[in-house]
């Protein structure tokens, strides 16, 4: 019994062996030749890829063997490089936030003969040479002002102080944005909350927590829109 295959390219006989178009039969040892010899041209491709993967591949032979062992050497090398600035990316962030997480808070109470307030107060962060962020609290108003030398400090988004100003308790009665010089200035003022009002202790542990946010803020490279757009 015969099978034919369309255009009579290659007929199968029962007895196991096969002719091609020109009638001459290809026996088993044929079909593996034919299969090893496409083994070993897709091991060499496959070989000469991962040379051209190596570091200095120039001077590595176009040989299994010579690529091989480079490959073993290699591996070990890759892996601990891979552990080392994954080591150094882990601790990059961990060294900033720790510079940033407690920045010095200067606090000064401002009691006078004619204010008997005793939430009266000023709070400033340790200044920078290019910023500055500094809350006056007088009665039951405080002001807020932000200070960045143009060009060398991230502005904060007015949208950005209004939310945590909100967050803190605070209600503003005005925004002011202005320039001196070579330096951008904003001011608010705002409205001291009723449960803030009556507990000065807790008034002036907010306003440092707004003072250290306003400051860390404003240090975030993702705040892309700045008062410098809105000129």
């Amino acid at each position: 019994m015969t099978v034919e295959w369309n255009n009579d390219w290659e007929t199968v006989s029962s007895e196991g062996k096969s002719s091609g178009s020109n009638g001459a039969p290809i026996d088993a040892r044929e079909r593996h030749k034919l299969a090893e010899r496409e083994r070993r041209k897709s091991m060499r491709e496959l070989f000469l890829s991962l040379h051209s993967l190596l570091p200095h591949a120039n001077t590595v032979r176009k040989e299994q063997s010579s690529i091989l062992d480079e490959i073993i050497k290699y591996i070990p090398l890759a892996a601990a490089r891979l552990r080392s600035l994954q080591n150094r990316k882990d601790s990059v962030p961990l060294n900033r936030s720790n510079k940033t997480a407690s920045p010095t808070i200067q606090v000064s109470d401002r009691k006078s003969s004619d204010s008997m307030n005793s939430s009266d107060c000023d709070i400033r962060v340790a200044p920078e040479p290019s910023s500055s962020v500094a809350i006056r609290v007088r009665g039951d108003r405080v002001n807020v002002s932000l200070t960045d030398t143009k060009g060398t400090s991230q502005t904060l988004l007015l949208s950005v102080i209004l939310d945590e100003l909100e967050a803190h308790n605070l209600e503003l009665v005005r925004s002011t944005h202005c320039r001196d010089g070579s330096k951008v200035v904003h001011h608010s003022e705002s409205k001291i909350s009723d449960g803030l009002e009556k507990s000065p202790t807790l008034l002036k542990t907010r306003l440092q927590e707004l003072a250290c946010r306003l400051h860390k803020l404003r240090k975030s490279s993702a705040l892309k829109r700045t008062f410098e757009q809105l000129d």
